[in-house]
Order: C-alpha cells, then structure tokens, then sequence
C-alpha cells in the first residue's frame, strides 16, 4: 500500500478517495481519515445533543456519518477551507437537519382529541357510526370556529407546518399556535 508521501494531511487523503480507482490505497486512505475525524463526528453529535435534548445518539452518528461521505465526495481543496473545517460544517448540518425532521414529526403527531373512533373489521354499523361522528365534528368546525381558526385546522390536519400555514395565511406561528389552541378548548366538548 503506497499511499502519497503527504498522507500526513487529511486533503492528501481525500484527494486519493476522490480519485475512486478501487484501489487498497483507496480504502486505506478512507478508513485512516474516518479514524482521524471521528473525534469530529463525535463532538459535534454530542453537542448537537446538549442544546437539542432530544434523538437518539446512535441515529445522529450515522447521520454524521453520511455527512462524512457527502463531505469527501464534495470536498474541493481549491475553496479555502481546511477539510476538517468543511467536514464540521458538514456534519453539523446534517445532524441540525436530522434533529429537525424528528422535532417536525413529532410536534405535527395528530393530538388524541381528533382521532376518529376505529373502523373495526369494516363493520357497516361502525363504518356508518364513524361517519356520523365525522359529520358532527364537521359541522360544529363550521358554525363555531372562525375563518381563520378553520384554515389553521385544515393545514394541520393535512400535516402542514405552523410555519406553512402561517405563510399560507400571512400570520406569524405564534398566530397559528394560538388558534389551534382555541380549536382545541372549542371542540373538546364535541369530542
């Protein structure tokens, strides 16, 4: 395995990756520059952690280990940045990104309230009952809410974002918040 002299620098290292011949210096070069940036990884998924609160540790690291794939393919010496540095940045991104996904899915999670009873085994009767269920729910959405409480209601059931739904309404989140928020105080009791 005959790596370039200069294999002390991390730039060294992804310019033989990126050349990508299959070649042992290859993946040499590969697994000696994933044991020197892991520390890297590792850092910036704990600190990701500290400030998010949230996720879990192993799924953060392979999300900064994809970005670590994405950074050596990407990587371009030319553009003034250190790899380690384009790789931080890299992995903080992902990691930032990843942390986003998991905090959407779970503030958007549909609140118990308006979960429709259960279809057991299609039986007309409980299909029949669930659709008058739906109606009454519907009917009350129309004659005690307001306009705007209405289309925050129907964004979100469709598992839009506050931030979506308040672009699409030209008001702020906290707008939208607080009118799911007395959605939810006014139907409580047709729930």
């Amino acid at each position: 395995m005959d790596l370039p002299a200069d294999s002390n620098s991390d730039e060294a290292l992804v310019a033989v990756i990126q050349r990508g011949d299959g070649s042992e210096d290859s993946a040499e070069a590969f697994g000696l520059l994933l044991e020197r940036t892991l520390p890297i990884l590792h850092a910036r998924v704990d600190s990701a952690l500290a400030h998010a609160g949230q996720g879990s540790r192993e799924d953060l690291l392979q999300e900064g280990k994809l970005a670590f794939l994405s950074a050596v393919s990407g990587f371009q010496p030319g553009r003034g940045a250190s790899f380690r540095t384009y790789l931080a940045v890299c992995v903080s991104h992902r990691v930032a990104s990843a942390l986003r996904r998991s905090a959407r899915a779970y503030e958007e999670a549909l609140p118990e309230e308006f979960l429709l009873p259960e279809t057991r085994a299609m039986d007309p009767q409980d299909v029949f009952a669930a659709m008058e269920e739906t109606r009454r729910i519907m009917e009350a959405m129309h004659s005690q809410l307001s306009r705007l409480e209405r289309s925050v209601i129907e964004g979100y059931l469709a598992g839009e974002s506050y931030e979506a739904i308040g672009r699409r309404l030209s008001v702020g989140p906290k707008t939208v918040d607080n009118a799911l928020q007395r959605v939810r105080k006014k139907l409580r009791k047709y729930l």
